[in-house]
């Protein structure tokens, strides 16, 4: 899901609409399953892991307010590795927004870096978490603490 998508979902929100966690009422938002892996707007859904990602550094949210709200997610049973529309699971949505503290996150609650992503778009088809952080530093130098997390890459300019 863009990071667009998630700004409009999410420009109600100020910080006085968190209190312990996010109040996804007040962000018009609400769960559509009983465990509350998924979220919708009314007229969007999207996986509560990979919105809660996007999320992340969004204005008004709290890191700790998105971490508590993934963190009962995992803890529901919801799918850790359930892949977005495109194909890219919640760990590899932490790589591409380059978020270290949700990539051990979801590494240490068991997400698949082995996982390949299915997608339409050739360029991600095919990869797993590794191949991703590959293709995103040939792009841009920027991602040197999620490397660590992830010893078992190795970057192909080495």
């Amino acid at each position: 899901m863009k990071r667009l998508t998630i700004a409009l979902l999410l420009a109600a929100c100020s910080a006085s609409t968190l209190a312990e966690d996010i109040n996804l009422a007040a962000l018009g938002l609400k769960a559509v399953d009983k465990k509350g892996c998924h979220l919708s707007d009314g007229s969007v859904e999207a996986s509560t892991l990979n919105l809660m990602t996007a999320a992340y550094d969004e204005p008004g949210l709290s890191h700790d307010s998105v971490i508590r709200v993934i963190t009962k997610a995992i803890d529901a049973g919801c799918d850790i590795d359930e892949p977005d529309q495109i194909g890219v699971s919640p760990l590899n949505a932490a790589i591409l927004y380059n978020q270290p503290e949700l990539v051990s996150l979801f590494l240490r609650h068991g997400a698949n870096a082995k996982a390949k992503m299915v997608s339409q778009k050739a360029s991600i088809n095919g990869l797993d978490a590794c191949g991703f952080l590959n293709l995103l530093e040939a792009k841009e130098q920027a991602r040197d603490k999620i490397w660590k997390l992830l010893p078992a890459c190795k970057k192909k300019n080495q």
